[in-house]
């Protein structure tokens, strides 16, 4: 039942503003907790249960009233149902604590890159904690920890470069209300909200593409398609509130393929309909077939919401989706790393906590996504026509395109700029 108390009546969960930015006011002696958030995974059998529970129970609930207990009766029956076939699964890719041992390590090189900064002011120690707002990392286990460690200031790191209500939102109101209920001190808190454009996550990002292309053979890769997946719960937003979550993921996959800079065509699918633990949408499917049908025997799946090694990356698409892929024609089918302890990535996660603590000294300001979402600019293939946004779940109306589109389209600035547009499957 404490899962929906955290939520505010009020529009935060959409827009996340439950901290500020920062930076923080630190100084000789004190101690800043890095709170790592992530997705997490239950690592004991007994587990699965209650973090499914928290995954399918609906954020944003504003009471206890009959559309709570809906969401809290539908969350639990998903869960029951759910969990001997998730618990099935985990075992066929070693179990939940092989994927948070990812988290644990990017935590740890976090450590070790913020105790080499020489920016940070003398005195100042860092600590690494992790924590999801799904219960494994416990929020709690990581709030008592940061109490006997004697931490005076607090950094919020989500590890979803999208901020969406389902994720960040989520764990950002977990953490205020256990603030508020005096179950955490109330320190100086500072968050980051999302970096689905940041240069060093996108770079990364590349970085892992291309890796997966040296996986081909030579004469094949150029012919190779992108297929990205997003993974995370996509809603239609109102006129008032609205999930920024599609968009951001959008603008990610539009700034990954601009700094590719190459004619390959790509393809943008949501995985999941309804929840976690749910089986691919239709809609991966359909691309799928469409990247059959246009010739293409070759493809790279790239999920792009992820910044280390997932459930849904190690058994729903790197095997169900294979195993489609195959089925369908498909020859050559490789999934993208995870990013997890990237070089370049691991340096952009350093970066966004000292810019957090102290004000940026860097020359080149860290860009946040535009409201406009990127969509309407791809260039379009066979049904150029159709100004619906296929990738979402839901279709955007054609006056929503017009006042969404950006005053210069992304094809419009790859000609003047002498580059080939984007090509994209439709």
């Amino acid at each position: 039942m404490e899962v929906t108390q955290a939520f505010s009546a009020e529009n935060r969960l959409f827009s996340g503003r439950y901290f500020s930015t920062g930076p923080i006011d630190v100084g000789q002696g004190d101690r800043v907790g890095i709170v790592l958030l992530v997705p997490g995974a239950p690592e004991a059998q007994d587990d699965v249960f209650s973090y499914l529970y928290r995954r399918f129970m609906l954020p944003g609930l504003r009471d206890k009233g009959l559309r709570f207990w809906a969401s809290h009766i539908r969350a639990r029956l998903k869960a029951r149902l759910a969990t001997p076939r998730i618990i099935s699964e985990y075992k066929a890719i070693g179990g939940g604590k092989s994927i948070n041992r990812f988290s644990r390590e990017q935590a740890t090189d976090l450590n070790r890159r913020l105790a080499a900064s020489s920016i940070l002011p003398d005195g100042v120690k860092t600590t690494t904690y992790l924590a999801s707002p799904f219960g494994a990392p416990s929020m709690k286990d990581a709030a008592e920890q940061m109490a006997a460690d004697g931490i005076t200031h607090v950094v919020l790191l989500p590890l979803f470069p999208q901020y969406a209500a389902d994720t960040t939102g989520r764990a950002l109101a977990y953490w205020e209300d256990m603030v508020v209920n005096l179950e955490i001190a109330d320190r100086p808190t500072v968050a980051v909200w999302e970096f689905a454009i940041r240069d060093s996550f996108v770079g990364a990002l590349n970085e892992r593409i291309d890796q997966a292309l040296q996986r081909f053979p030579r004469q094949l890769r150029s012919e190779v398609a992108l297929l990205f997946a997003a993974h995370g719960k996509t809603e239609k937003p109102s006129a008032v509130t609205g999930d920024p979550y599609c968009c951001l993921v959008h603008h990610t996959v539009d700034r990954v393929m601009e700094k590719r800079d190459d004619k390959r065509p790509f393809s943008l699918s949501f995985v999941q309909e309804r929840g976690w633990g749910t089986r691919f949408a239709n809609r991966l499917k359909v691309d799928l077939e469409r990247i059959v049908r246009a010739g293409n025997r070759a493809v790279v799946v790239v999920p792009v919401d992820h910044v280390s090694e997932q459930f849904d990356t190690a058994y729903l698409l790197d095997v169900e989706l294979r195993q489609l892929a195959e089925s369908k024609g498909m020859t050559h089918y490789q999934v993208v790393s995870g990013l997890n302890c990237h070089d370049l990535f691991m340096e952009g996660l350093t970066d966004m906590v000292l810019d957090s603590i102290i004000p940026s000294s860097r020359t080149a300001p860290q860009e946040t996504c535009v409201d406009a979402c990127p969509r309407p600019s791809w260039e379009m293939g066979p049904i150029g026509e159709n100004t619906s946004c296929i990738a979402c779940p839901y279709s955007v109306a054609e006056e929503d395109l017009r006042n969404l589109r950006p005053s210069k389209s992304h094809a419009q600035a790859a000609h003047q700029a002498g580059r080939p547009a984007i090509r994209r499957f439709e």
